[in-house]
């Protein structure tokens, strides 16, 4: 791999999303991410999202969702509950930069695999552990998900409408700010390490990651002693705020007004030159205070307008506006297109999945660009070249892990999860709408052959 981070060797022993997308953008800066798997047990996002919806033949190798979070990633698997799989392990390790996991500490140190054991097998290693509520205190070993983390980082208690309870965000939001915020701590070691010659131990507690994203909050209790209401889509500073609906079928519009130049410039593209006259919208208090009835009479002019056209306009006369987009919007968006945010990867041919654009990377680096995308590793794709090439394995070494079936290429004990048709995901609301075409749009918009 090309990218800054080329030469730097980093070990995962990850799960789901916080610790393997974390890996996943180390990688794309050129790390070389070695990802660990067990052939006894399936990793689920391997059954999530099946291309097609096919649970025939080697259906753990169509999961989507795992390819989104292993990309540029080797494959090696290895059961941990086998001395001979630990063996394995510890030579990695021996030769690695970092170690990354996201187990609970219980199971870290079943596994002797605690920071203190790593040093006795490399001095200068760095770990990361990644845990729902950090690798120490009395919460350390609960069992952690998304939901949990959001709710008990206080982010689920302030989201939600006027008058509601708290909700959950469609997304496991506490994965990804643990990802971002690992990432910048392994950087950090590296640089550390890069200067001193010293590994360190990176203890990273998912729940903290994500009460750090709400600051003001607690800032509000601390100094006043007061908890906010649930807001919905509006904000203490501005009027009007939120989103509003737009022609088609669960079509919107995001809208905020922060200056009077904006409200009058609002005026102007819906058309109603009789609220910028009206006194009681003549400035943000008195907005603030109509809020309801602002909100009201905005949808109202707003479900007539096509959303996209709507934020062009918005957007040229000055006004903060986007359309709200949806899957299909963000896969078709030209802004996107343009800047190259999507690349198309080739999958492996026992996969039978075509080429496929994948969401690159956020950010752009001139003089260290990545390398061309490579997808996620099939189950045990890199065994030989990770024990031969890298641990100089004999091929008799090798046999014998794969008859013990301490390392493998398919999981023992494979069961498919077959989803409901797509009409019957829409009547139960699991989906909003599908789309018959879409394999044929796929290919026509990013140029992939059949």
């Amino acid at each position: 791999m090309a990218g800054p981070l080329r030469g730097v060797r980093i070990v995962e022993m990850g799960q789901l999303i916080a610790i393997p997308s974390a890996m996943k953008w180390l990688a794309d800066m050129g790390a070389e991410v070695i990802r660990l798997e067990s052939v006894q047990r399936l990793e689920s996002y391997r059954t999530d999202s099946l291309y097609h919806n096919d649970v025939d033949g080697e259906f753990w190798n169509r999961g989507a969702n795992f390819y989104e979070q292993n990309r540029n990633k080797l494959g090696l698997t290895l059961d941990l509950s086998r001395d001979e799989g630990r063996e394995v392990l510890r030579d990695l390790i021996a030769v690695a930069d970092v170690f990354a996991e996201n187990f609970t500490p219980r199971v870290i140190r079943n596994f002797a695999l605690e920071y203190t054991d790593l040093k006795k097998i490399r001095s200068d290693i760095i770990m990361v552990s990644s845990t729902g509520y950090g690798f120490d205190g009395p919460w350390s070993n609960f069992g952690a998900t998304g939901p949990a983390t959001e709710g008990a980082a206080g982010l689920a208690y302030m989201t939600g409408y006027k008058g509601g309870g708290p909700m959950m965000s469609e997304i496991p939001y506490t994965d990804y700010t643990a990802g971002e915020h690992t990432v910048a701590a392994v950087m950090l070691a590296l640089m550390h390490r890069l200067n001193t010659g010293q590994g360190q131990f990176i203890d990273v507690s998912q729940t903290q990651t994500c009460s750090a994203t709400i600051p003001e909050a607690l800032l509000d209790w601390t100094v006043n002693g007061r908890v906010e209401e649930r807001m919905g889509n509006e904000d203490p500073a501005m009027s009007p705020h939120g989103c509003y609906p737009c022609a088609g079928d669960d079509r919107w519009i995001a809208i905020a007004i922060g200056s009077d130049e904006a409200w009058y410039a609002l005026c102007r593209v819906m058309g109603r030159p009789d609220w910028a006259a009206d006194e009681r919208y003549s400035d943000v208090l008195r907005r603030i205070r109509h809020r309801e009835e602002l909100d009201t009479m905005l949808a109202f002019e707003t479900r007539t307008h096509d959303n996209h056209e709507l934020m062009a306009k918005l957007q040229a006369e000055g006004v903060a506006a986007g359309a709200v987009m949806d899957s299909e919007d963000l896969l078709f968006n030209e802004h996107l297109k343009e800047r190259g945010f999507y690349e198309v990867v080739e999958h492996h041919p026992d996969t039978g999945m075509p080429p496929l654009p994948y969401a690159g990377r956020p950010w752009k680096l001139s003089d260290t660009p990545a390398g061309p995308p490579q997808a996620a590793p099939i189950m045990g794709q890199h065994n030989r070249q990770i024990l031969a090439g890298l641990l100089g394995k004999t091929d008799h070494e090798i046999v014998a892990l794969e008859e013990s079936n301490v390392i493998g290429y398919t999981p023992l004990t494979p069961r498919g999860v077959r989803r409901p048709s797509l009409d019957e995901q829409v009547r139960q609301g699991r989906m909003q709408r599908y789309e018959t075409n879409y394999a044929e749009r796929v290919r026509e918009r990013f140029g992939i052959g059949e």
